[in-house]
């Protein structure tokens, strides 16, 4: 088995400009923060009149909460927080198909000097000489142990994804010196350094300390009203549930510092009234429009849309302990039955790209043999035909007012239909959806994901492995299992690929979810904005963006 040997050392770090593309049919960027400007200037004079130091964010709602430890499914949440908790490390950026993306195989120190491991078991952060918050507290050792112990003890967001690389107590994460943490693993594992860029962030413990009580000896209730700040972007103002200002963080070490000096994010009613504040000018990027809301933006003067190839899956997951998906000859009917490049045509008017895996394409491991499967209307009557299931009859789930799945639903109806399965597309609001996926009742679904960190291991842990909390399909596989808990010790990438090569035949093999489409992230600007680079987790990185 081999490890390996280093980790990452403080280097610089190249940009590289983005994609554009011209306006059309392109899926929804289904990531959801945004914001604006503070005040709403006159109908198209905003874009003259903006200062080129200052972008200008439309979003649709306030944080729920500024404590990451304790926040999910908050998308406006979640994307700030990318911008302005002080993270250790951070993603490079790379070229993909014309666009450019986070690059998951390029991870460096930003905070931190070095992380490194001699075993790929014992991981040792060193910190840069000098690290405060912007409050002046220095940036030590300690507050990365009592942000980490703080992390297990909530038993949510980092205690989960640590899980999987052997880090489960606190006893775990020792302090060496002031500027030295050792994060010893229960075993060496591929995933550590992906992990680690999203789960590193610290907060300023003397400072939360100040504010717990008996009661709440994290600090979590004055953390929700606090927002915790040093990474590219430090918060200047925030008025709830109107408008937040990002200034940049002068001290921020690393080579990706902030281009735009402030990011203006203002709460706005809903997405069309984002849309028409980004057509008249008066806001510079328009986030959470669905597609119908991008394509009518079509012709509107000074407008462009942001493209790039986009790592997001939508599938068709089928539940596999309940008749009739119970019966593998019927989920391979459907898998022959299915107009795969209709839909990315009609939906996403060309604007995504066909996976033949239920691995994202640009995951490495992905493997062309994961999906066998064409159109073939003949096949799928002979297979449903062989199954004797005769005709049957399911209701077909997706999330209600995303157009993108209901039009998904619409032509996954009409291509069932001729081989003997009535399929009732079944809109669902988030609540429901997401309680009849922890019931795991629902015959058949459209479903979007975006894996946050780009490895099978993660995927199939949280997708196909038999206590996966995404297993939408119930899927049960103990050939998939063994492999990925066999995987977990496994760092040499050529015997990790012959694994995931043997995952993905596997589920080929069951069909337990169709992969349909992997949409481009397509972002709505004003032509003068550039900079965006597509992120991989959904939540975007503000610090690259430029204007003028």
């Amino acid at each position: 088995m081999a490890l390996p040997s280093g980790g990452l050392v403080a280097r610089a770090h190249p940009r590289r400009g983005v994609r554009r593309t011209g306006l059309g049919l392109v899926t929804a960027a289904v990531l959801a923060v945004t914001g604006c400007a503070a005040s709403v200037q006159g109908a198209g004079g905003g874009a003259q009149d903006q200062a080129a130091d200052e972008l200008r964010v439309a979003i649709t709602s306030y944080p729920s909460s500024w404590d990451q430890d304790f926040v999910a499914f908050d998308l406006p949440a979640l994307t700030l927080f990318k911008n302005i908790y002080p993270y250790l490390v951070d993603y490079g950026v790379t070229a993909v198909d014309g666009g450019q993306t986070l690059d998951t195989a390029n991870i460096f120190p930003t905070w931190a000097e070095s992380f490194t491991s001699d075993d790929g078991q014992t991981w040792t952060l060193r910190l840069r000489e000098g690290a405060a918050f912007p409050n002046g507290n220095p940036l030590t050792a300690s507050d990365v142990k009592w942000s980490k112990d703080r992390a297990l003890a909530a038993n949510a967001n980092v205690a989960g994804v640590y899980r999987l690389i052997g880090l489960t107590s606190p006893d775990q994460i020792r302090v060496v010196d002031d500027r030295t943490v050792v994060f010893e693993q229960d075993w060496p594992s591929a995933l550590t350094e992906q992990v680690q860029a999203i789960s590193l962030f610290v907060h300023d413990a003397e400072t939360m300390q100040q504010h717990a009580t008996p009661d709440d000896p994290w600090a979590q209730e004055w953390a929700a009203q606090n927002p915790t700040d040093g990474g590219y972007y430090v918060v200047a103002e925030a008025t709830p549930g109107q408008e937040i200002v990002l200034r940049a963080n002068p001290a921020y070490p690393a080579d990706n510092a902030a281009e735009i000096e402030t990011i203006r994010f203002t709460v706005v009613p809903d997405t069309a009234s984002a849309a028409l504040l980004l057509r008249e000018g008066d806001v510079d990027v328009a986030m959470g429009l669905s597609a119908a809301e991008i394509a009518d933006l079509e012709g509107a003067p000074g407008v462009e849309v942001l493209s790039t190839p986009s790592n997001e899956q939508v599938s068709l997951p089928m539940n596999t302990t309940a008749a009739p998906f119970d019966d593998v000859l019927v989920r391979r009917a459907v898998a022959s039955a299915l107009p795969y490049e209709q839909i990315i045509a009609t939906v996403y008017g060309g604007e995504a790209r066909r996976p033949h895996s239920l691995v994202p394409i640009d995951m490495p491991g992905y493997t062309e043999a994961g999906f066998p499967y064409e159109q073939d209307i003949a096949e799928a009557t002979r297979l449903m035909a062989e199954s004797g299931a005769g005709a049957v009859t399911v209701d077909l789930a997706y999330p209600a007012e995303d157009r993108a799945s209901e039009q998904i639903a619409i032509l996954v109806k009409d291509a069932l239909a001729p081989i003997g399965i009535t399929a009732t597309p079944l809109p669902l609001d988030p609540a429901t959806i997401g309680e009849r996926r922890a019931a795991g009742d629902l015959d058949m679904q459209v479903a979007t994901g975006q894996q946050w960190v780009n490895d099978v291991e993660y995927l199939v842990n949280t997708t196909f492995a038999s206590n996966g909390y995404l297993n939408y399909a119930n899927y049960s596989s103990p050939e998939v299992d063994a492999a990925v808990e066999g995987a977990r010790t496994i760092t040499d990438e050529s015997a990790r690929e012959a694994i995931w090569a043997q995952v993905q035949a596997a589920l080929a093999r069951d069909v337990p979810a169709i992969p349909l489409a992997q949409p481009n992230f397509a972002l709505p600007v004003r032509d003068d904005v550039g900079g965006f680079v597509q992120p991989v987790d959904g939540l975007i990185r503000f610090n690259t963006f430029t204007r003028g």
